[in-house]
């Protein structure tokens, strides 16, 4: 029997659609693999120093720091960036809502990423030119603004991808959609729905209707161009397309959505320019000193201070008047510069495109251009092209449309100073033409009296036509005084910026609170605060403070007679020779009493007061009524050659009109920070200085200076007051430091590099007009009060030229003394002669 063959096994080739299933599932998996590799890679990779979304549970962002006026109105902000927080929970929902629709109408209900709308972006990318954007939630919003930049790049974007989730797993919804609604930029400076509401609707964001609320939200898409001051017309589209999403997505009905639509966009009026700029920086330097530039411009401070704004810009006005009035007295200076013709026409052509663009936004506005900038831009690039053609060897055109933007465009007013283009002088008509490219002004020549050549050294004379002071193509500043509707000519004077400085401060006698201060001409032009920053020597505005001393040691009264002669001193303290001279330096006049040597300021009288009261008295005196300063240990005190601040001396003559008290002046009253917390608190801590008989008695002296003295201009106030003049050597300084019952103020005026004023600048021609304009404003409408006479002191009839009690033959007049220092002895009768005059005396002259 034959063996049987071996059993043979068959496998089946795999057919070639299954092979070809098997790569494709192991390339398959070998792209998830290194997919999910690359993804874990640039996770990891791009994981790498994020910030911590923890961070964001204790959101502070920088706040503005607020301060306000003794009225409660917020006179000046500082601030990183302009942001107030609110607690957006507490906000209407038709506010939250338009933000929602605008933004992100589904924000409540995805984990963060919309990633359709990632897909949809990620292809728009990958087009030619394409940029990573759009497909943003509110939370990336927040992410974005809060922990990373706002670069396009894809970097950004990705971290942005991984931070968002983030942030949703450590936040709640509404928690996010408050910082988001805090931290975002409306446009103008504003950041936040607080700031902005407060900026464009003049009110909280708790009180926005749905209109506004719609405009707001729709801001934050381009809010540099859709802003709805910038462009109401824009603004007024996106508020639009707002409305119709938020009936799209069931916020809002469409019967009300067209309500919203048609009620029209009001604005909040733009706030006037800001007063006190020197007052309001004084109390920044205050502020950064004691917190540091952090928490002042970032820790959201409200800071209350004693700034009446009422009074400060009555002290605005009138230190402004006052300059400009001095500054005319001394002759113009000259145009601002001058333009060629057609070049002119060139830029007027590009200005009056402008203006017609600008007319278009502000409708109501009559706009003109300030074209004194032109003169400087041009002068810049014509230095540019001169450059040019150095490196190169050849030049190209200047560029007339930048020069064009250089140029302010304005709304007319009445008072409003600007430059103008000289197209025509006529002396037959004494009248010029100055151009503004929107307006035409009619200068003429009765209103440029003052304007003779400012002289070096020398007196000029003045312009006898109106060609002296103008000529065609010139650059001229000038004034409006009168604006008539257009086509007729705005009314101008010729006006120029004053050189000269000056400063004024008021402070309340009874609170010793600064209700204004006023450091000089234009903050802008010149932030150095003359009111607290510069050190000037009083003059004879610091003898009050000499009298007073003598009048405390009681071996003088108003009645003492001290003889104004010439005299060479030699002074003890320095050795020097010296020989004072009056103010006037047309003689001397004699025996007077203190007084009168007050009411005229004498300064040899003074020189003889503080030889026999001794330097130091006067320097101790001063020092308690509020003298801080550095003062000379010698005689020429007493003519006030010691420098001080005016804030200073504005406090030590306060310290008189508040009978005798000293207290530091108050500028800062509050500090609280964000939350409330009260950091600081000011109020004045008084303390005798002298006794109110001696304040009441160097009140009534100086009360003579206003009413038959060096003041006497001061009567025109119409109300009780006392003050003194002072006048430095060579006029570099001029004073006036003054008081009612009720308010104190100073004023003074000089130039900062201490040039001459002028011959006859004195205090009472320079710094009093400043200071009447300023107490006449202040007062009017305030009862008229007497100061009040104290305890300690007397009355008694006295012989006003011997300072004898007047008999029955005398006439005399009322004196006041302290108590137990009045005279005894009664004048002599008229022809007889005194035994205590004998030696002053001449019975031809009736004095050496």
């Amino acid at each position: 029997m034959a063996a049987s063959a071996p059993a043979r096994s068959f496998r089946r080739k795999p057919s070639r659609l299954g092979r070809l299933l098997r790569v494709l599932l192991v390339a398959v998996g070998g792209l998830l693999a290194l997919c999910l590799l690359t993804g874990a890679a640039l996770y990891f990779h791009f994981s790498r120093g994020l910030p911590s979304v923890e961070a964001l549970r204790d959101y502070r962002p920088p706040q503005v720091t607020k301060v306000l006026c003794a009225d409660g109105s917020v006179c000046a902000e500082y601030f990183l960036e302009r942001r107030t927080l609110v607690d957006t929970s507490a906000l209407p929902a038709h506010v939250r809502d338009a933000f929602l629709a605008a933004e992100d109408a589904d924000f409540y209900r995805h984990e963060g990423l919309d990633y359709l709308g990632m897909l949809r972006a990620g292809l728009k990318a990958l087009r030619p030119g394409g940029h990573l954007t759009g497909a943003s939630t509110i939370t990336q919003q927040a992410c974005r603004n809060l922990l990373l930049t706002q670069e396009r790049k894809v970097s950004r974007k990705m971290r942005e991808w991984i931070l968002t989730p983030r942030m949703e797993r450590a936040l709640t919804k509404d928690q996010i959609l408050n910082l988001y609604l805090n931290q975002i930029n409306f446009g103008h400076s504003r950041y936040g729905i607080e700031e902005a509401a407060l900026f464009y609707f003049g009110k909280h964001a708790s009180q926005l209707d749905v209109s506004e609320a719609a405009v707001l939200a729709g801001t934050v898409q381009q809010p540099s161009r859709i802003n709805p001051l910038t462009s109401l017309t824009k603004a007024k589209a996106r508020q639009a397309y707002v409305l119709q999403q938020m009936v799209k997505h069931g916020f809002l009905s469409e019967q009300d959505a067209r309500a919203a639509l048609a009620r029209p966009v009001v604005l909040a009026p733009r706030p006037p320019p800001a007063g006190g700029l020197y007052y309001v920086e004084e109390i920044r330097r205050l502020l950064m000193a004691r917190y540091g530039e952090a928490q002042v411009l970032g820790g959201g401070l409200r800071v209350e201070i004693a700034m009446d704004p009422r009074l400060q810009a009555f002290a605005d006005e009138a230190l402004r008047d006052g300059l400009e009035t001095l500054d005319r007295r001394m002759g113009y200076r000259g145009p601002l510069g001058t333009l060629d013709a057609k070049r002119y026409a060139a830029l007027r052509h590009l200005l009056e495109e402008r203006l017609a663009e600008a007319g278009r936004r502000e409708k109501e506005n009559s706009l003109v251009a300030d074209v004194g900038p032109l003169v400087s831009a041009a002068a810049r690039s014509e230095e540019a092209e001169a450059a040019e053609v150095d490196a190169e060897g050849e030049g190209e055109a200047a560029p007339e449309e930048a020069l064009s933007q250089a140029v302010p465009l304005l709304p007319v007013h009445e008072g409003l100073t600007l430059g103008g283009y000289v197209t025509r002088v006529d002396d037959a008509s004494r009248t010029a033409s100055v151009d503004f490219v929107g307006r035409t002004g009619l200068l003429s020549f009765s209103t440029v009296g003052w304007a003779r050549p400012r002289g070096v050294g020398k007196w000029t004379p003045p312009p006898q036509k109106l060609s002296d002071v103008l000529a065609a193509g010139q650059v001229v500043r000038v004034r409006v005084v009168a604006a008539p509707a257009a086509p007729k000519p705005l009314e101008v004077t010729l006006d120029q910026v004053p050189e000269v400085q000056g400063a004024l401060t008021a402070i309340d006698p009874a609170t010793r609170r600064v209700v204004a201060l006023s450091g000089g001409y234009d903050f802008r032009v010149s932030p150095f605060n003359r009111a607290t920053q510069a050190h000037r020597q009083p003059g004879s505005s610091f003898k009050p403070f000499l009298y007073a001393a003598a009048l405390q040691s009681q071996r003088f009264t108003a009645v003492s007679v001290l003889n104004d002669a010439p005299e060479a001193v030699r002074d003890p303290y320095t050795g020097k020779v010296w020989k004072p001279q009056n103010y006037e330096r047309t003689g001397f006049e004699g025996p007077m009493t203190v007084r009168q040597a007050l009411t005229r300021s004498k300064n040899t009288v003074s020189v003889r007061l503080i030889e026999a009261l001794t330097p130091q008295v006067a320097i101790d005196f001063a020092r308690k009524v509020g003298i801080h300063s550095p003062m000379p240990d010698n005689l020429t005190l007493a003519l006030g050659t010691g420098e001080v601040t005016q804030l200073e001396i504005a406090n030590a003559y306060a310290t008189f009109a508040g009978a005798g008290r000293y207290a530091d002046p108050v500028l800062l009253v509050r500090v609280s920070d964000a939350s409330g917390t009260v950091l600081e608190e000011h109020q004045a801590a008084f303390q005798d200085a002298t006794s109110p008989a001696v304040a009441y008695l160097i009140t009534s002296l100086m009360r003579s200076v206003v009413e038959e003295g060096t003041a006497a201009a001061v009567r025109d106030l119409n109300r009780p007051a006392a003050g003194k003049t002072g006048t430095t050597n060579e006029y570099r300084d001029a004073w006036f430091d003054g008081y009612t019952p009720s308010l104190l103020a100073s004023a003074w005026v000089g130039f900062d590099d201490h040039s001459s004023l002028g011959p006859g600048e004195s205090g009472a021609k320079a710094a009093l007009p400043v200071w009447l304009h300023f107490m006449k404003s202040a007062t009017e409408g305030r009862p008229v009060t007497d100061f009040a006479m104290p305890p300690g002191v007397v009355l008694v009839r006295v012989d006003p030229t011997t300072g004898l009690l007047a008999g029955p033959h005398v006439p005399g007049r009322a004196e006041t003394f302290l108590e137990g220092t009045a005279p005894t002895s009664e004048a002599p009768a008229p022809n007889e002669a005194s035994p205590d005059r004998f030696l002053m005396e001449d019975p031809d002259k009736g004095h050496l």
